[in-house]
């Protein structure tokens, strides 16, 4: 497992539109030959930020993730995403 290549996933996501399309259309092939634990794979094809989170993604990136996988930022994209992290606490995230 690679905290590097979680977090690597969710920035291709968020700033790779070719990434993006791959992922979208087939996520289990888009991570195919990546360096992710059973769970990080299982966290991302389910789209689970709750779970991604936990698994250590950084906080920022796992963000853009989730205003990509929106398709854009809203308010209530916000109210959703703090909705779905409340509770849980920041780990280390030092790269």
């Amino acid at each position: 497992m690679s905290r590097y290549a979680l977090d690597k996933v969710l920035w291709e996501y968020a700033r790779e539109p070719a990434f993006r399309a791959a992922f979208d259309a087939d996520a289990a092939a888009a991570l195919a030959g990546r360096e992710l634990s059973g769970a990080e794979r299982a966290a991302l094809v389910a789209r689970d930020q709750r779970a991604i989170f936990t698994l250590g993604a950084h906080p920022f990136l796992l963000y853009s993730f989730a205003i990509a996988l929106a398709g854009g930022w809203s308010f209530q994209l916000m109210h959703d995403y703090v909705a779905r992290l409340e509770g849980l606490e920041l780990g280390d995230i030092e790269t």
